[in-house]
């Protein structure tokens, strides 16, 4: 081979060993997914993992496929976020997705070696808005956020309202919402009359609500600056949700609505209601305490007659019930922890009038029979939470023959403000009320007669039964049936009655008011 041949062939040697050295050695080779990869996707600023679903595992792969090679790797430092694939618990594939700088919006990928890929912004906003990523990331233009401020507290939170929509014309994006929020919502300044609102990017509107659970209308409903007029009626976890409102300015490239939600804590100094200072004998009075701090150390002491405890109304309202026994005037102490107050009632004097008929539910005393008097102390107690709803219903539709002002010539003081029919025919009697039977049985003065309690030591009693349809235990709700009343040979009496705590009480006041409502 003469020496210019052998130079041709080495070059030609060299050249074969450059092509095979630059295809194993210097082409850039692009990470892919494989079947068998675990991946998973954070934001490196957020303590949270996203797992993706297999669509947004082909999502991905689909768009690291479409990779394109970046000469400049200066610009790419604004974070979107960051995948790591694991295989066998090994991380094989760790890209950072960013966004660049330049006034585009376009993308691109950043491995741990330093290679950075351009990526279509078509591809990279269908992944960002996919069904897991919808609900992990900010958008993709910097974020508005509403700081929360009160004298020296403040809380800064981001849009918290889900659904983003990303729509790239003429590299502006258009926002909806975002599922941002920080840890901490709380906000507990002693003064809310300084509550005031401000953003990182001054919205065109912005409308304020505030609601307390338990209440139907919102508590305060109107601007950012016209929160010096929300009032909070009692202490409790108040939710307000603020709307912002952009449009698009020469200074802002995006437009869209944001959705701010946080909790305003509201503790209010107690405060002792006593809606009505004046009832008679077998009336009962209401006591309300607002904002009560520790609501189970509320108690209630009165010489006029037995009270109840006290029971959660709505939000920061407890009441309880006081029922009027002795004719007088009483002192009403309320106290409990930071509560304390006095209030003065008088209790006026019931006068029964005695009709001209012999009681008629007298047991002959050869009878086996149980006491009514050590049959009502039983149900002295009332242990148990309010069971009632609404207004009590009368067991029988017709009207009484004799109210509770008016007694049977003979009957017994523990039957005093019992209401009474005359029953011809056969009628079946209803319950007034939801509660439970606590007792079905023959007294010596009541004949058979059933016993049901609305909790909160709160009791029906339906005298002069023909028979009973229930069983003790049995819980029953209003217009359930109690038992039969039948005519014999004479018209039948039947009667009802309510006590509480052992005091006979006013019927009249629970067939018209709720009490306790709420």
């Amino acid at each position: 081979m003469t020496q210019s041949g052998k130079l041709i062939a080495v070059t030609v040697v060299l050249s074969l060993l450059a092509i095979v050295s630059g295809l194993l050695f210097g082409r850039e080779r692009l990470p892919l997914l494989k079947e068998d990869m675990d991946v998973w996707v954070s934001r490196q600023d957020q303590n949270i993992l996203h797992r993706l679903s297999d669509q947004e595992r082909e999502l991905l792969g689909e768009i690291l496929s479409r990779q394109k090679k970046q000469e400049d790797q200066d610009r790419y430092e604004d974070f979107v976020l960051a995948f790591a694939a694991y295989q066998d618990g090994r991380e094989v594939l760790q890209p950072s997705l960013y966004r660049l700088t330049d006034g585009t919006n376009e993308f691109v990928m950043k491995y741990p070696d330093g290679a950075c890929y351009g990526l279509d912004t078509r591809w990279v906003l269908q992944l960002l808005t996919s069904d897991t990523l919808d609900d992990l990331f900010e958008y993709i233009e910097d974020a508005p956020t509403m700081t929360v401020s009160q004298g020296s507290q403040s809380l800064t939170l981001h849009c918290v309202e889900n659904g983003w929509q990303y729509k790239k014309i003429d590299n502006s994006i258009f926002m909806d919402g975002v599922l941002v929020k920080d840890d901490q919502t709380l906000l507990e300044p002693e003064d809310y009359q300084g509550l005031s609102l401000s953003f990182s990017t001054e919205p065109q509107s912005v409308l304020v609500q505030v609601s307390l659970p338990g209440y139907s209308d919102p508590v305060f409903q109107g601007g950012a600056g016209q929160l010096d007029q929300f009032d909070p009626p009692v202490s409790g976890r108040y939710e307000m949700r603020v709307t912002a409102r952009w449009v698009e300015t020469a200074l802002r490239r995006y437009s869209g609505e944001c959705v701010y939600a946080l909790d305003l804590q509201v503790k209010k100094a107690a405060e002792i209601l006593v809606p009505v200072q004046r009832t008679t004998q077998g009336g009962l009075l209401e006591i309300t305490v607002l904002n009560p701090q520790d609501p189970a150390s509320l108690t209630v002491r009165c010489d006029a007659g037995r009270t109840g405890p006290f029971v959660k109304r709505a939000e920061g309202v407890y009441s309880c019930l006081l029922a009027a026994r002795y004719a007088g005037t009483y002192t009403l102490s309320v106290s409990g922890e930071q509560v304390q107050g006095q209030q003065q009632i008088q209790v006026d004097t019931a006068r029964i009038e005695t009709v001209g008929l012999p009681f008629p539910l007298q047991t002959p005393a050869e009878a086996p029979q149980l006491s009514l008097e050590e049959t009502q102390e039983r149900f002295f107690t009332g242990a148990s939470g309010k069971y009632w709803r609404g207004i009590f219903r009368r067991p029988l539709k017709e009207d009484p023959v004799l109210y509770g002002h008016q007694a049977f010539e003979g009957q017994p003081s523990l039957l005093d403000r019992t209401v009474w029919w005359q029953v011809e025919g056969e009628r079946t009697v209803a319950a007034s009320n939801t509660g439970v039977v606590v007792f079905v049985g023959r007294l010596d003065q009541g004949g058979l007669s059933v016993a049901v309690h609305h909790g909160m030591g709160l009791y029906t009693w339906y005298y002069g039964l023909s028979e009973a349809l229930v069983e003790e235990g049995a819980a029953v709700s209003a217009e359930d049936a109690l038992g039969v009343v039948r005519q014999e040979e004479e018209a039948a009496w039947f009667g009802t009655q309510a006590v509480f705590y052992g005091v006979p009480l006013d019927l009249s006041r629970l067939w018209t008011e709720d009490l306790l409502e709420g």
